[in-house]
């Protein structure tokens, strides 16, 4: 069965009796549960809509929630987020015997519930109830779509925004992404965000451009990130400041570069340690899955930073972070005082 199958279903309301959505497309995963909230009679929706944490769910409050009978709506949904029985790993609030009896359990759902497992990655496709949902139920993998469907997306995602643009720009768009290497960690969230990033600087008057494209494209954002990263190790204070409000013009937002910089500076701190072990910089691409480019690139970056400095600057930009979202600091000043702080410090 396809995803748009799986669409087409839940909108008709013929339902499976147990689901099992997983993968790296976050995208699809809760596109999928927005259309199971929406196949519920919206004024009776908080009795009959149970969304679980899958990490921190007990056995009795779990069969309780499925077997309770819907309140005027014939069916009852319950939603478990990343269930620690279908993950790798240690079990926290399960032991083996309840393990086994919720396995079996499966086999008996209402037919007035439908039971909906979402996990946020990879599932341990080796445990007993995966292979119980796949005989009672449906199990998906959310990876990729196909290069129609990711066009159709995207055509679909521009029109929403009464963007001006043509179907070669937006063929051109979807590869200045990467999205379509198998190894590239960009998804459909990421796309969608791009679109609002480049519908934000076109406003509704302006045809989109291949060089609009590159100027607001996500390699050219990456590259800033390096240069930025590069000029704050030179203790290049102007010219640091400097890109960072090129790209703050650009349309990202500081929360956007503090996540960048966060994710770099996780990569050299593991480049950092796979370096420490002996392994050369092409073993270390293809153990990372990243491009011998960005292993590169990493490798400049740590000479430039100590590994307390590293751990120092996330530090720095989590709690930044949180002010940010609490209103206790203006972004801005959280992006320069960062420049600023570690412009001043030494590598010791």
């Amino acid at each position: 069965m396809k995803y748009k199958d799986i669409v087409y279903n839940i909108k008709a309301k013929n339902f499976e009796r147990i689901y099992l959505l997983y993968g790296r497309e976050h995208y699809l995963i809760d596109n999928a549960i927005k259309l199971f909230k929406e196949s519920l009679n919206e004024s009776m929706i908080d009795f009959n809509l149970d969304m679980l944490d899958g990490k921190e769910i007990m056995l009795d409050q779990l069969l309780s929630s499925i077997e309770t009978l819907p309140f005027m709506d014939e069916r009852k949904i319950v939603i478990v987020k990343d269930f620690e029985l279908l993950m790798k790993g240690k079990k926290k609030n399960f032991s083996d015997k309840e393990e086994k009896i919720f396995a079996e359990h499966l086999e008996n759902i209402p037919d007035t519930t439908v039971l909906v497992f979402a996990v946020y990655g990879d599932i341990d496709k080796k445990k007993s109830i995966v292979n119980k949902i796949n005989k009672n139920g449906l199990v998906y993998n959310c990876e990729k779509i196909s290069d129609m469907d990711l066009f159709k997306w995207t055509r679909r995602r521009f029109d929403e925004n009464q963007i001006t643009i043509e179907n070669a720009q937006v063929m051109y768009f979807i590869e200045s992404t990467g999205y379509k290497d198998k190894n590239n960690e960009f998804t459909l969230s990421d796309i969608e965000n791009e679109i609002k990033k480049i519908s934000s600087f076109a406003g509704k008057d302006t045809k989109v451009t291949n060089e609009i494209i590159d100027r607001l494209s996500q390699k050219k954002i990456e590259n800033d990130i390096f240069k930025l990263i590069d000029y704050i190790g030179e203790k290049n204070s102007q010219n640091a400041i400097k890109i960072l409000n090129d790209m703050i013009n650009e349309g990202e937002s500081v929360l956007g570069i503090f996540a960048m910089i966060n994710r770099q500076f996780k990569i050299v701190l593991q480049v950092k340690e796979l370096l420490n072990k002996g392994m050369n910089n092409k073993a270390i691409a293809d153990k990372l899955k990243m491009s011998l480019f960005v292993v590169n690139k990493s490798i400049k970056i740590s000479k430039n930073f100590t590994e307390s400095m590293i751990i120092d600057m996330l530090n720095y930009i989590l709690e930044s972070d949180y002010k940010i979202k609490n209103g206790l600091m203006r972004d801005t000043l959280a992006i320069e005082m960062l420049v600023s702080q570690y412009c001043q410090r030494k590598v010791s």
